[in-house]
């Protein structure tokens, strides 16, 4: 072996043929997520943030074109719980991590990041991430960040403290775009040469152009791809799609909606939603009956909603996270599994005749209600955000409320501070607490809401997020629901000891808010891209977030 490897240390240089270097490649991108700011706790931005920065753990293309949990500043974690359920996680960070002018990346740095994001007297936009951090509460009511239990015991020792076990939050938190560390000795320098810990650098930003270059001092430098990303400020979608098509442009985030989908497309999942709120705590809308007749006309699949947005089939949107055991995907399968679709897994959205049937039923049900056929049910209004999407909706639901129970419907858009002061939260009854003989409901003043339009998203990726919303501890609850086992499967969630066990909770909790019905979904929003046929190698996220570090040419 020793006379082998002689002989080929002895070679010429024309006896070997060189290894073939890869020639270095750029990618434009048109995107409507250029970020104002390259600071992650200020800016909203996820896909540029995700190539500049990187927390303790990263996305990886899980093999369909989602991305999955894997190391990134961390190389290894651990969690133990205590006997009231409270999880403590320790990271050991990479002693390969470092900054982009050479520095290495401490468990301090986090320490930092994490605190001036949740100190209130910065009034960062999504300090609420933190929430799961034992101490939040104190640091809201205090200022003292001292209170947040992170603390780094070494340079690369990450120690945090949660309360409870929240299923959301190593990929929310620890992979998440706005908890991303920076450097403390250099905030406030958000510009091109801002020095960042990720597989880029920023080498040039303007409020239409972010311009990346690949960092050498990344720790996987050479697992990364492009030599330059290109983030370009979208402009007309038809026209971005016509330079994608010429080869101008390699990724497109916002397709125009005249483009004629192929029959398998499906919407990009986006956490966001729009549901019609009903007000319990006034006539008619107080009797759970009349609340069922107008939930049961509803039909998503009529309102001509544009080719990105679907149908509701519940409250929770595509693209929220569903922590229970994922089968595996088909053969050539590509879904994102989420609470949505494991909840389709055994509720699929009713067949025509089966809204017809929904629709009889209805009107028996407003008949028994004392309004057969609509007769003399009094006059209600359904208020809105004014937009031409908003209006729309407005208008196909007055519609099916007119056509299939006979009710009057008045709709009323309102400009946003207008529908703020006006769809106000209402003193929700304690569940607990017995209702007084004799007591007779007070008048009503006419200012209260009756029906509203209502745009929703999850804080973090979680079914959570968006259902307890509807708990009877929230004061921001504008319909006045209260109900205790709403309430109960909600405790037994947070408490619940294996994801499995916790997600099927979350589901009959939603159930239960259906069946209550102080809340109609009517549609959920989505994305769509297109990526040049010349790559591969593109993953994602919901909420439009893709992922470019391994995007090459197609073989």
């Amino acid at each position: 072996m020793l006379a082998g490897l002689l002989l080929l240390a002895g070679c010429s240089s024309g006896d070997t043929l060189p290894p073939e270097e890869a020639v270095p490649y750029a990618l434009q991108i048109s995107t409507d997520g250029i970020p104002d700011t390259l600071d992650p706790a200020k800016g909203a931005g996820e896909t540029v943030f995700y190539h500049l920065y990187e927390n303790l753990l990263r996305w990886e293309d899980d093999g369909t074109g989602w991305g999955r949990l894997a190391p990134g500043q961390a190389e290894q974690w651990t969690v133990e719980t205590d006997y009231a359920g409270n999880a403590t996680y320790t990271f050991t960070l990479r002693e390969s991590a470092c900054w982009s002018d050479g520095r290495a990346v401490t468990a301090a740095d986090f320490v930092a990041a994490w605190q001036r994001l949740a100190n209130p007297a910065n009034a960062l936009p999504h300090r609420e991430l933190l929430s799961a951090i034992s101490g939040y509460a104190a640091v809201q009511e205090t200022g003292e960040i001292d209170n947040l239990a992170v603390s780094a015991p070494d340079a690369r020792t990450l120690t945090v403290t949660l309360a409870g076990s929240p299923a959301w939050f190593l990929a929310d938190v620890c992979a998440g775009a706005y908890t991303m560390p920076v450097r403390e000795d250099l905030r406030g320098s958000w510009d091109k040469g801002t020095v960042t810990n990720g597989p880029y650098t920023a080498a040039e930003f303007t409020s239409r152009l972010v311009r990346l270059e690949r960092s050498v001092t990344y720790y996987d430098a050479t697992g990364v791809g492009p030599e330059e990303l290109c983030f370009q400020a979208a402009g007309d979608p038809m026209a971005n799609y016509d330079r994608l098509t010429a080869g101008e442009l390699d990724l497109v985030t916002v397709l125009p909606d005249s483009l004629e989908k192929a029959e398998d497309w499906t919407a990009e999942p986006v956490t966001s939603g729009y549901g019609a709120l009903l007000n319990l705590s006034a006539p008619p809308f107080d009797n759970p009956d009349i609340r069922q007749a107008f939930r049961m006309v509803i039909d998503p699949t009529g309102l001509e909603l544009g080719p990105t947005v679907q149908a509701a089939a519940g409250l929770v949107p595509y693209g929220v996270s569903d922590y229970s055991e994922r089968p595996e995907p088909a053969e050539g399968e590509k879904r994102y599994w989420d609470f949505r679709t494991h909840s389709l897994e055994q509720v699929t959205m009713p067949e025509a005749e089966e809204y017809e049937e929904n629709c009889r039923l209805a009107r028996r049900i407003l008949a028994q209600a004392g309004y057969p056929q609509g007769e003399d049910f009094p006059m209600v209004e359904y208020v809105y955000v004014d937009c031409a999407e908003n209006a729309a909706i407005a208008q196909a639901l007055r519609r099916m409320w007119q056509e299939q129970l006979g009710v009057a419907v008045m709709t009323r858009g309102l400009s946003q501070e207008e529908y703020d002061a006006f769809v106000t939260p209402i003193v929700k009854p304690d569940p607990e607490a017995e209702e007084p003989d004799g007591e007779e409901t007070p008048e009503e003043d006419g200012t209260v809401f009756q029906l509203a339009g209502w745009s929703y998203s999850a804080e973090y990726n979680d079914a959570a997020a968006l259902l307890e919303f509807w708990g009877s501890g929230n004061t921001a609850n504008p319909t006045g629901y209260a109900s205790k086992a709403f309430d109960l499967a909600l405790e037994a969630a947070r408490t619940a000891p294996e994801p499995d066990v916790r997600d099927a909770l979350l589901h009959d909790a939603e159930a239960l808010l259906l069946q209550d019905g102080p809340v109609i979904p009517v549609c959920y929003s989505g994305g769509s891209y297109a990526l040049a046929e010349k790559w591969t190698g593109l993953y994602r996220n919901p909420d439009g977030v893709y992922f470019l570090y391994h995007v090459c040419e197609a073989s």
